[in-house]
């Protein structure tokens, strides 16, 4: 795997170089001309920091952040091509991947993996070397990178299901790097149990500032690693976990909804129109949000984003912005399915989500000023949003999910599902969703698949365009083994994602479990011996 490798610790070295223009740091003078970080580099904890540095700058390349954002939307049904085509997005939005697109290399995973094993090998040597290097701040360092690499573990076993589980750091091209795949259990297995080591082990702190939000944003806090548990346990359906470690975040008092205030609309008896109490929005409030969640980043209601800024743009110019952008938005699903108009007619009784998430066709929250029709674009040299990894309405969200499994396999209990309804009419209220999308009781009680379905749509229309799409519907799909008719979420799916033309073929693809999971790059096999493809792309 001597091309891939070397190519790892290239980047490694480039990633602290881009460390270098930011932080006018001349540490990489100590560095050998390989780029190998030998003991003469780690004498301090300011090498350790400048390394760890360089992970979250690692994790906010253009390469990372294209595929975090395509590899969780890419084949849902919430985006289609834009102004301008990419054949490689194309081909997958018509549910034709083949293995040599490249949008499928998962180097920028692995690069940011080595030099998190690359801070855990070396760094008990420079605390060794630095008597001001305490054990605690070795420890904070260590933590931060394990859970960078448990998250970068999180994304790749959902994209493509088994991958490689590489846990030893390689700094020269002389090593050997030929790894086979581990299971996704496995891989699932260790990283939770990484995690759990840094609960129960006191590695990270709940904030590193009082004052600077992007300290406390963009970095891993204790607060950012039970997020991530909270969403692996999701996904491994071990609901009551994971039900715990959302209510730990709520109740920790850390984060706060973004505040959005409305009106009741008084015409008509007691504000109701057709038995719909009507809501109006107050705009600015919910310009606020958008401001503060999408324009400015690092909000009271955010737990951890990666960081962009005018020296390191965002790459949504080139992939979103009306001119030049080569992802739009799928209107048809979004008006039909996901943010249905109010039945009562009243323009001004609408959910803020729509207007935030999109406008002239656009992914807006990425690319727009305002949330409004007649607002600008913004500058190329204004791509600096933020790019949400874990925000607190998602928790609220994640425990609704839990609580709701565990009333199914409680016989329907029904103080779990009526818990479950309270906490999205918390993310509900706030985005003054419309009776449309609303889930009605039957006879005062809840069904649990009811239920189910509610809050994945709800899902949809709260962090529509987030990277989550693809994976909330695969996660209820693959739920007790494809139990019962489970399997209908992806069809569905289908229906909304591909042409018309391709929906049948597609769906014949999704009964076959394997093509739920992307392919590995041609380049990677050629590379590496050990590796086995994905066995529906081994032999399609």
């Amino acid at each position: 795997m001597k091309k891939k490798l070397t190519r790892y610790i290239t980047m490694f070295v480039l990633a602290l170089q881009g460390l270098t223009i930011t932080s006018c740091s001349d540490w990489l003078d100590l560095m050998p001309n390989d780029g190998v970080p030998l003991d003469e580099f780690w004498k301090t904890k300011e090498d350790v920091r400048s390394v760890l540095n360089g992970a979250y700058l690692s994790m906010a390349s253009s390469a990372m952040v294209q595929r975090l954002f395509l590899y969780g939307e890419w084949r849902a049904d919430m985006i289609t091509s834009g102004k301008r085509t990419n054949s490689n997005v194309v081909s997958v939005f018509n549910g034709e991947i083949s293995i040599d697109n490249s949008l499928l290399d998962w180097a920028s995973f692995y690069e940011t993996i080595n030099i998190c094993n690359t801070i855990l090998e070396f760094a008990p040597t420079a605390q060794a070397n630095d008597p001001s290097f305490s054990p605690a701040t070795l420890k904070e360092y260590e933590g931060q990178a394990i859970a960078i690499r448990s998250l970068m573990y999180f994304y790749l076993v959902r994209a493509f299901g088994d991958v490689p589980l590489i846990r030893k750091a390689y700094i020269s091209a002389a090593q050997e790097m030929s790894v086979a795949k581990s299971s996704q259990k496995e891989v699932l297995e260790a990283i939770v149990a990484d995690l759990e080591s840094l609960e129960t082990g006191n590695y990270l702190p709940s904030h590193y500032s009082t004052t600077d939000a992007a300290q406390n944003k963009g970095r891993m806090t204790l607060w950012a690693v039970k997020a991530l548990l909270a969403d692996i346990y999701l996904w491994m359906e071990d609901y009551e976990k994971c039900n715990r470690k959302c209510e730990e975040i709520i109740a920790s008092g850390q984060y706060t909804l973004i505040p959005v205030t409305r009106q009741k609309q008084e015409s008509g008896e007691d504000g109701e129109e057709f038995g719909v109490t009507i809501y109006y929005p107050d705009p600015s409030t919910y310009f606020a949000l958008f401001n503060q969640m999408y324009y400015e980043g690092n909000s009271m209601e955010s737990i951890f984003e990666l960081q962009f800024s005018t020296e390191n743009l965002n790459p949504f110019y080139s992939m979103m912005s009306s001119g030049r952008g080569y992802i739009g938005i799928n209107t048809a699903n979004l008006e039909s399915n996901i943010f249905i108009p109010t039945a009562t007619g009243d323009m001004l009784f609408f959910d803020i989500r729509n207007i935030i998430c999109q406008n002239k066709s656009c992914l807006w929250k990425y690319i727009g000023v305002e949330p409004k029709a007649s607002s600008a674009e913004r500058a190329q040299e204004e791509y600096t949003g933020n790019f949400i990894i874990y925000r607190l309405a998602e928790i609220y969200l994640m425990k609704a999910e839990a609580l709701t499994q565990m009333a199914i396999a409680d016989n329907e209990n029904q103080e779990l599902l009526k818990e479950a309804y309270r906490l999205v009419k918390v993310i509900r209220d706030r985005a003054n969703a419309v009776e449309t999308t609303d889930l009605g009781a039957s006879e005062g009680s809840y069904v649990g698949k009811d239920m189910e379905k509610f809050i994945l749509d709800e899902r949809a229309r709260e962090l529509a365009y987030e990277g989550k799409r693809w994976f909330d519907v695969l996660r209820q799909a693959k739920r007790n083994n494809y139990g019962g008719d489970n399997l209908n979420y992806l069809m569905t799916l289908a229906e909304y994602s591909a042409p018309a033309s391709k929906v049948t073929s597609l769906k014949a693809k999704y009964r076959n479990y394997h093509s739920h999971y992307l392919p590995i790059y041609s380049e990677e096999l050629d590379a590496n011996p050990l590796l086995e493809q994905n066995e529906f792309y081994a032999t399609n």
